[in-house]
């Protein structure tokens, strides 16, 4: 019998030794599932998420903090705690520059555009703060995804 198939010895493992499911799957050489399984089999709920100890840097796929979304074109920088943040916690890198730049959070008015329609030039140069409600702010207003005219009113 394996060690993780020992209800003691996994309880143990769990509760009193306070180690992760995938620190106890690393220590019997075996999936994180597989202790799962086990774990359930033998009622010992998981408390404490094991995937915890492999959020954000410390997860092996962490590219810092920073992707490009193919359909959009932008550049997303994780920033969990700014207002504009999506619910995964990623801010347009745009905002982020155009903030830094103007030493303010940008209101919800505010849309940054991309001067030569290059969505990942995020120079601020090549970027410019168009404020919605405006004269003439419909001539500058493009969707962020197809490129078209968008119609504010």
């Amino acid at each position: 019998m394996k060690k993780y198939q020992d209800k003691n010895w996994l309880y143990g493992k769990y509760y009193k030794e306070e180690l992760y499911i995938s620190e106890i799957a690393k220590e019997c050489e075996v999936g994180i599932t597989t202790i799962s399984r086990w774990a359930a089999k033998f009622e010992i709920r998981e408390i404490r998420d094991y995937k915890g100890s492999h959020k954000g840097s410390q997860n092996p796929y962490w590219r810092g903090g920073k992707y490009k979304d193919n359909v959009s074109g932008f550049i997303w920088v994780y920033n969990p705690k700014h207002p504009s943040a999506t619910k995964k916690g990623y801010v347009a890198e745009h905002r982020l520059i155009m903030e830094k730049f103007i030493g303010r959070y940008l209101r919800g008015n505010e849309i940054v555009r991309h001067k030569n329609k290059i969505k990942d030039d995020n120079k601020i140069k090549n970027l410019e703060i168009v404020v919605l409600g405006e004269p003439n702010h419909l001539e500058k207003v493009f969707c962020p995804f197809c490129n078209k005219k968008l119609k504010v009113s």
